[in-house]
């Protein structure tokens, strides 16, 4: 045990390295290897290492212990020391997300997953606002790209909230383990003084901090030792008691006004006896209280499952609240999903905004007609607004957008369609959307280069309008080419131009959604982004986004 008084040979005081106190204890563990047979003389030794250290408020400790085991030493001294916040660590450190490890808090279902792991260059674009709004975060790990551009703790960044953890280079010496600790202690203590910058996962369900909005538990489930984030392989108890847990028959009787409730143990088809349950409190997290219900039938088991239950650690709890208490932590799902992410608005000025391609009395007329003669329609205001690279309209039977759009290797398929009235005072529709979203979702699985490649070659008795760089050409040969030449790096996107949405009374609908004053509109618009989120999920599920255009 080091003080401020004292140093650390080859670095020096204390004080000088921004630390306050130090303390430093190691233990031999030996164990007989898995492997050896009876009789065999072979003993595995793993030296461990646990490393406290303060600065200021905040201590930090370096350990091979469980998460269980610093819980039960933290309710010893409850008084003196508890984890960091949740929101703190997930929002302080930020930068394109790299993974995600999810626990579910909806009602268990063969047809959605209690659990997931996703992994991409920026895992934030890649949640979706309703699939996942009823998971919560066990832990992320963060390209993280701190605004000091000399500090040291940088890179991958893996956070566990529920656990206050933080994992950063394996392997590193102790004096740049004191100096990452510092840095760190510093940017949360910091943290702890302000409004926290907004969550890295918007999408993820709602932690609960407040007890009274929980209740009426239903149900409850056992963790999956193996699927656990972080778990330590060597934790014998962990498994042995998760084991134990399943095997026993356990049914939940609910409270309809509290988060406390009552689990029935039975054997062999009849009660043993009953456990009172209730989470506890303890900073924004909780543990479960488990106490005896009366006298057991069967002491020994009773107590034993509730040995096993230990402070809730495995447990999953369902409430008809909505909430789930799983990992220490009450989530509720996320039941406000956010605005549709890439809706934009353009200029249509001098355009027919209800008229969707030129009048003509057959497909070859009306690809004749495209941007000529005084065409006002939005296949014209599609060539004006897409001049650069190649484009090419695809109208007709069998269409796999009405144009496609070629430049620099981005694929771009455009679906247009007219609005339902010219007025300055039409109202939020979604009827006007849904015929072009739903054409547009059926055809992304059209966008292959090979399928495309065959359908721009197959004679067809109308043929295509093209153009290149803003000028008619009669020839496709080019763009075919163009298009065997992209390589699967090449973007591919969708664009819905449907101006039937004017920005005025999306400002105004928006408006009044945000400040709980709803209207006809912002109800509207509330199922427009519903529509145009689930639209965005099945473009993505391909191809790199979707792109709604409205009237300006």
């Amino acid at each position: 045990m080091l003080g401020r008084s004292d140093q650390i040979t080859g670095l020096g005081p204390l004080p000088e390295l921004g630390i306050d106190d130090l303390y430093a204890s190691v233990r031999a563990r030996r164990t007989v290897p898995t492997w050896a047979r009876a009789g065999h003389d072979a003993i595995d030794v793993v030296n461990e290492l646990t490393l406290v250290v303060r600065r200021g408020r905040l201590v930090v400790i370096h350990t091979p212990l469980s998460d269980q085991v610093l819980r039960t030493w933290l309710r010893r001294f409850d008084k003196l020391y508890r984890y960091l916040p949740s929101a703190i660590l997930r929002r302080t450190f930020h930068g394109d997300g790299k993974a995600v490890w999810l626990r579910g808090v909806h009602p268990r279902r063969d047809t959605k997953a209690d659990s997931k792991t996703l992994g991409g260059r920026r895992v934030q674009k890649a949640l979706d606002d309703d699939e996942d709004a009823s998971y919560a975060l066990s832990a992320a790990t963060i390209d993280h790209l701190p605004a000091d551009e000399a500090a040291l703790v940088r890179g991958r960044l893996t956070v566990s909230p529920a656990r206050s953890r933080v994992y950063w280079k394996y392997g590193i010496d102790l004096a740049t383990y004191l100096a990452a600790v510092r840095e760190t202690v510093d940017v949360l203590d910091k943290a702890l003084a302000v409004e926290p910058p907004d969550e890295l996962f918007p999408q993820l369900a709602i932690p609960e901090t407040d007890l009274a909005n929980v209740r009426g538990a239903y149900d409850l489930s056992i963790a999956n030792v193996d699927e656990m984030f972080d778990r330590d392989e060597t934790d014998d108890d962990l498994s042995a008691r998760a084991e134990l847990l399943r095997g026993a028959i356990l049914e939940v009787i609910g409270r309809p006004d509290a988060a406390a409730f009552t689990v029935v143990v039975g054997h062999e088809g009849s009660e043993v006896g009953r456990l009172a349950i209730r989470p506890q409190p303890r900073g924004d997290a909780f543990d479960l209280d488990v106490r005896l219900a009366g006298a057991p039938s069967w002491d020994d088991k009773v107590r034993e499952v509730r040995d096993a239950i230990g402070d809730g650690d495995l447990l999953s709890v369902y409430y008809e609240s909505g909430h789930t208490y799983s990992e220490h932590q009450v989530n509720v799902e996320k039941q406000t999903a956010p605005p549709f992410a890439n809706l934009v608005f353009a200029d249509f000025a001098g355009y027919r905004v209800t008229q969707e391609k030129p009048a003509a009395p057959n497909d070859q007329g009306i690809h004749d007609a495209i941007g000529r003669n005084g065409d006002t329609s939005l296949f014209a205001w599609v060539t004006r607004h897409y001049r650069g690279g190649w484009l090419v309209c695809d109208d007709g039977p069998g269409e796999v957008a009405d144009f496609l759009h070629l430049v620099d290797g981005t694929l771009t398929a455009i679906h247009v369609k007219g609005a339902n009235s010219a007025s300055l005072d039409r109202r939020v529709s979604v009827t006007a959307y849904q015929e072009v979203v739903a054409q547009a979702e059926k055809n992304v699985r059209s966008l292959y280069g090979d399928h495309l490649v065959d359908r721009l070659t197959t004679p067809r008795s109308a043929p295509r309008a093209a153009w290149l760089d803003g000028e008619r050409i009669a020839d496709l040969s080019g763009f075919v080419r163009e298009l065997g030449r992209r390589t699967a790096v090449d973007r591919t996107r969708v664009e819905i131009v449907q101006p039937h949405l004017l920005r005025s009374v999306h400002d105004t609908a928006r408006a009044a959604a945000d400040t709980a004053s709803p209207t006809r509109d912002s109800r509207s618009l509330t199922l427009l982004d519903g529509l145009l989120r689930s639209a965005r999920r099945s473009v993505t599920a391909l191809w790199d986004d979707l792109v709604v255009i409205g009237c300006e």
